[in-house]
Order: structure tokens, then sequence, then C-alpha cells
């Protein structure tokens, strides 16, 4: 499963602009009064103008596991890395056999940079490393009720790394994940940033066949 296009909302596409074109170096697709698009690598990650929402999410990018030291030393000159405990800003996920990093953008989006050993390795890029969009989070009201609708209703599957819990489980693959939450529960590494449900529309890709999940 990969993730082809991931549309978001922000109060200012002024700011996202600046953010993603200049921070993280993405090429803008499109982009008019209403609405703003990106190449993330292989998604097309979008924006759309919201008022007043403030609205936030979490989100992950693909990275070469090759390049993750490479991208933190890059990224720490533009953003302030996020804490994973008092004596670390990196985060080894020893099951999922991936290491990754996490900051801010503009809109107090929670975004991440993984690396993911088991995927096949890639020639070190230059900045902005982001291979693709890879995890969105998914606040729910019932995370075992969303992730049955999923599985059952389009052919997806538990992700075998992650074991599925009432409180946090993860539908897909390396290649593209849904984060599924409860609304409330705090986005990691915060302890201070709780979830909530805002407009996602993500366009997955698995087994050759294209599905729009919406959420509202």
């Amino acid at each position: 499963m990969t993730i082809k296009e991931l549309t978001l909302l922000s109060d200012n596409l002024a700011e996202t602009k600046q953010f993603y074109a200049r921070i993280l170096g993405l090429p803008i697709v499109s982009e008019n009064t209403s609405a703003l698009s990106f190449a993330a690598g292989a998604t097309l990650l979008c924006f759309e103008q919201s008022t007043n929402l403030r609205p936030h999410y979490h989100f992950a990018f693909n990275i070469p596991y090759t390049s993750v030291m490479d991208a933190f030393s890059q990224m720490s000159k533009k953003v302030e890395i996020l804490p994973i405990s008092e004596n670390s800003k990196l985060a080894d996920f020893v099951n999922w056999n991936a290491k990754s990093f996490y900051f801010y953008d503009n809109n107090g989006n929670i975004l991440e940079f993984i690396g993911r050993n088991d995927l096949p390795d890639r020639d070190k890029m230059d900045s902005p490393f982001i291979l693709s969009v890879s995890e969105i989070g998914l606040p729910v009201e019932n995370v075992k009720d969303e992730c049955e609708k999923l599985i059952n209703q389009h052919h997806l599957g538990y992700f075998d790394k992650q074991p599925p819990s009432d409180t946090f489980s993860v539908i897909g693959e390396d290649t593209g994940l849904l984060i599924i939450v409860p609304v409330g529960r705090n986005w990691y590494p915060t302890e201070n940033h709780p979830s909530e449900a805002f407009k996602i529309k993500v366009v997955i890709l698995n087994a050759e066949r294209e599905t729009p999940l919406l959420y509202e």
C-alpha cells in the first residue's frame, strides 16, 4: 500500500507555501487562492484553505534509511527537533526496524522523517530527502470499529510489525500506513498535543487499485 495523495487543511496557505517550499524544499505543483499542492516524492501533498479552525495533524515522510543522520543534521539547522527523551531527539523503533525524528511545521502539524531499514536502500540524496508521505494519523471515535471497516471494505490489513490495540492500531505496509488512534490521544512524542479530527482526504494505492478515503 502507498499513499498517492494526501489533502489537509491550513488556515494560512501563504505560510504553508513558505514552509514546504523553502524549509522542506518541495516543488510546488499547483496553487490558487484556495488550495496549494506539492510533490512530496511519489505523493501529491495538498492543503486546502480553512478559516480559524487551527487544524493540526500528524503525518510522516519516508526517507532513505542511510540518509537519516544527514537529514537530521540538515533539518536541525532549519527547525527545532522535538525531544524523544531527556537525552535524545532521534527515535529508534526496533520492532519497526526504523529510525525517525519529529518537528512542527508552520501550522502546528507534527511532521516526521522516518527511515525504514526493511525498504530497498536508495542512494544518498540531496535535501529534501523525501521519498513519499508514508503515514497519516487518523483520529477516530472507535479504533477497532474503524480498523475493521477499512480492512473489510478496502481489502487492507494490519501492519505486521505493530500489534493492534484500542488506543493505537496501524494498517498498511512500510510504504504506506494509516495510524488509527482515538480522538484525544497525544501524538508521539509530545505529552500535550492531543489528536483532533479535522478534514482529511487520502488516496491510497493498494494492489493497483486507487481508493479515496475521506474523513470530515
